[in-house]
Parts: structure tokens; sequence; C-alpha cells
């Protein structure tokens, strides 16, 4: 692998072609199934617009606003920013690995196998702050690697604007960015840190963050909290599972070409800073008890530098290795995209484990079915009653759908306690009834409400015709007559971040 060379392979057209049917085949599904709960959430945080929420920067929820107020309630438009995110990302892993110093064909490996990947079908489905994420740490790792082939250190001002947007969607990019500084200083080639430029990219990453930084500032750092709570609630089962998962969540058929990217890392000097960056985010991952999905963006050098080392395995051997090469790779779509995207027939999703394997499908069924079981219990109280009632709903992916869905039916506004929505305001004073939806897990009423309310009954359960065991998959609907407190003095009680 030469560094510095004045020559460097051409971007292979197949690579783009690859990138542009990764875009095209998202945006041609992505109305399937139906929203995810963050989206609901997403979409409503973009009508509440600041720098900062208590569990996300703003980038998505502006996004989210964006597409929503080109296309009101359409799911495919609202998904069409993922999809170019994740196209990105298959383009910057083929980039990468031209920059490695990949001919054509390694770089068509490369934008195949990224496309056929976990982490870039799985989040490019819907639109996510993980979608982007991945999509800003690939561009993150060209740039760097770039810098390092070229020796053009003005290209760190560019990849400091990367890393500024990056944290106005997600935290994460920030610890792929210090591991990427570690390597470097750790083992070279440290002149990239002795630039003026690098200093630059800094503060410019740090001017772009700055607005969110205030935010959460003057908001008691909720994030914080939140990365608090996450922590805690992975503990050792995550611990455990954390890198058996790492072969599933990427693609089984795809571990031999992304372990033996991470081996031609460490073994080549120039580059051997992005082994390092990926072992040290798996440790810190690993010891923070952090999702297995939060080293998603660590993958794409991993994929560029084993497509490398797999074409010059094709260059060495026979033709029966291109056979190999292309069963694994289809293999591997075969085994991604049914959990990834919705091809499973809903009559059958009872029979394919794509929820079992892929917990964010479940939670794109039962939004609609949710809303009118609501509304059923709304219209069949009397009039006198519908006019003081309000909605209040556990979690934001409720609190989303009764939103997107309620005002067809008639249903009056919505609250929730839930992250955002505690901070968007507490329900009117002389609203003395209240319809307060629960997921399936919460059996019993909240606390505030055992207190508050005169009379207190379940009234309705929420259930999504396919049956698939979601959170509102068997929830409940209680009513709530006689409401006597002030929602202002309970809202500090109502409002939680999990």
């Amino acid at each position: 692998m030469e560094v510095g060379s004045a020559v460097v392979a051409r971007l292979s057209r197949g690579a783009v072609v690859v990138a542009g049917a990764v875009v095209v085949v998202l945006v041609a599904l992505a109305g399937g199934y139906g929203y995810h709960g963050d989206e609901l959430y997403f979409v409503a945080a973009g009508r509440h617009l600041a720098w900062g929420y208590p569990d996300q920067p703003p980038l998505t929820p502006f996004l989210a606003h964006l597409m929503d107020s080109l296309a009101p309630g359409s799911l495919a438009v609202l998904r069409i920013p993922a999809a170019l995110a994740a196209g990105g990302t298959v383009l910057f892993v083929a980039l990468i690995a031209r920059e490695m110093g990949g001919r054509p064909r390694a770089q068509l490996i490369a934008a195949v196998s990224a496309a056929v990947s976990g982490p870039v079908l799985v989040p490019g489905h819907m639109l996510h702050t993980t979608t982007v994420d991945i999509c800003l740490s690939a561009a993150l790792a060209w740039l760097v690697v770039r810098v390092i082939r070229t020796g053009d250190a003005r290209l760190l001002l560019a990849a400091g604007g990367v890393l500024g947007v990056g944290l106005l969607n997600k935290y994460q990019i920030a610890v792929v960015a210090v591991a990427l500084v570690v390597g470097l200083a750790v083992i070279g080639p440290r002149r990239v840190l002795r630039s003026r430029w690098f200093f630059g990219g800094a503060l410019l990453a740090l001017a772009l963050w700055t607005p969110n930084l205030l935010w959460q500032v003057a908001n008691g750092w909720p994030q914080w909290e939140m990365a608090k709570l996450i922590s805690e609630r992975g503990g050792n089962d995550v611990r455990l599972a954390f890198l058996p998962l790492q072969l599933l969540y990427v693609s089984p058929m795809l571990a031999p070409l992304w372990i033996a990217g991470l081996v031609r890392l460490l073994r080549t000097p120039a580059f051997r800073f992005l082994g390092a960056a990926y072992l040290l985010l798996a440790a810190v991952f690993l010891a923070s008890a952090g999702s297995p999905l939060y080293l998603f963006g660590a993958y794409p050098a991993l994929l560029a530098a084993g497509a490398l080392a797999v074409d010059g395995w094709l260059e060495r051997g026979a033709a029966a290795r291109r056979v190999a090469v292309g069963v694994s790779l289809a293999a591997s779509a075969a085994f991604v995209a049914p959990l990834a995207l919705p091809l499973v027939p809903l009559d059958k999703l009872s029979v394919v484990p794509v929820v079992e394997l892929n917990g964010l499908t479940a939670e794109q069924f039962g939004w609609p079915e949710l809303t009118e079981a609501v509304a059923r219990v709304y219209h069949g109280l009397p009039e006198e009653q519908r006019g003081r009632a309000v909605l209040v709903t556990d979690n934001f992916g409720e609190a989303g759908a009764l939103e997107r869905y309620g005002p067809a039916l008639g249903l009056p506004e919505v609250y929730s306690g839930y992250r955002g929505y505690g901070y968007w305001g507490h329900p009117r004073e002389g609203a003395t009834t209240a319809l307060i939806v629960r997921p399936a897990a919460k059996a019993e009423p909240p606390r505030w409400a055992e207190r508050s309310c005169g009379e207190l009954r379940v009234v309705a359960r929420t259930y999504n015709g396919q049956g698939v065991e979601n959170k509102e998959h068997g929830g409940r609907v209680w009513l709530c007559t006689g409401f006597t407190a002030s929602w202002a003095a309970l809202w500090p009680e109502i409002r939680h971040l999990d």
C-alpha cells in the first residue's frame, strides 16, 4: 500500500453506481411498514426547533422538519436524507480504499461490502441520528487518510467542519474523532497533529458545536444524564454480547473481510492508527457497557482496508476465488436486506425472525392502531368531558403517533413528560380529564395519576394488526377523571428521561 504516491487509482465508476443503487433502493422501499417511534419524535421535535434537546443535538430534528414541511405526512420523503446518507457512506468507504491505494476493483469490493452491511442498510432505512453519524464518521476518516496520502494538511479544516456538523447530529462522532487523534498521537504519523490546520479544524468544530453546547449548559446538561442512564442500563449482559454481536450486526459473511482489514491496517505503518482507533473504541464501549451499535462508525476504514486485502487475494488466486467473494457478498445481501428493509410480507413476520434480529423493525408497527384505540375512547366520552380532555403518554413514540394521526380523528392536544416532550409544556390548567397511554411493560398507572385522579381505570388496550411484539402491543389506555391537581405543579414529577 503506497502512501504519498503522485499517482492514485482513479475512482471506480462501479463504486459510484453501487452508492447510487443503495440510494435508489432505500428511497423505493422507504414507504414500507411504517414510522419508527424515533421518527415520529424527530418530526415532533422539528416543530419545536432548538439548538438542543435532552437526548440529542438538533440536526436530525431539523432534517425531519424540512422533509415534513416539503411533504407533510409522507414517510417516503421523510426518509430521503437517510437514503442519501447511506449512499454517502458507501461512497466514502470506496474513497478510503482509493486513498489507501486501492485499484478500481478494490474500490468496487469496498463499495459492495458496505452496501450489503448492517451499518449501511439497517439505519439507512429510517431517518435516525445513527444514519447521519455513520456517514459523517466515514467522511472524517476519508479526509484524515487523504491528508496522510497527499500531505495536504488544509483538508484538516474540512475535517473540522465535518466533525462540527457531526456534533450537531450525535455526540458519538466525538468519540471517533478522539480515537483517531489518540491513534495518531501514539502511533503516528504525528506530523498531522502538529499542523496549524489541525488546530484550525478543531476550532471550527468547536465553533459549529458551540450553540448546542450553550443549550446543554443552560438546561443543566440533560445529555450527560442520558449518557449515565444508558450506561447503567447496559450492564454485564451487554458487555458479554458486545463482541459477538459485531459479527452479527455487520454481517457474518463480511466478518472475514473486515477482520482482514483490521489486520492489514495494523500491519501498515501509515494507517496503523486506524486499526488502533478501532481497538480503542471497542475497548471504551465495552468498558462503559455501550450499545454494540456504537462501533458502527469505526467500520468504514476496516471495510475499505479489507477490500484491498481481498483484491490482493483475488490477484494471487484462481477464478474460484472470485466466485467465493461474489457468493459471500451475495449471501451478506440476502442476510442483511430482509432484516433491514421492509421485504418480508406482513403475514410472515411471525415466522421470519426479523423482529428478533433487528429490534428497530418492531417499532414500525401499531401507531395508527394505537391512535384509533384512543380515538374510540375519546369520542365515547360525554361532550362536556371531551371539552376538558387531554392526552398524556408515557413515551415520545406514543405522543408522536397521536400527533401524526390524531388530528384526522379529531383528537385533542397531546402531552408527554418523556425527554423532549417534557420541555415543551404541560397540559392546560382546567383539563380535568386525561387519557393516559402506557406501554405493555407498564401495567400499573403512573403514580402521579393515582394520587391526582378522582377515578382511574383501564378503558382500552393497544394492539397492532400484525401481532408484532413491540412496546405498545398490549399497552393500556387509562381514563383519568376528576383531576384536581395543578399540571404545572405535577409536571416536574411527570418529566422523565428513561
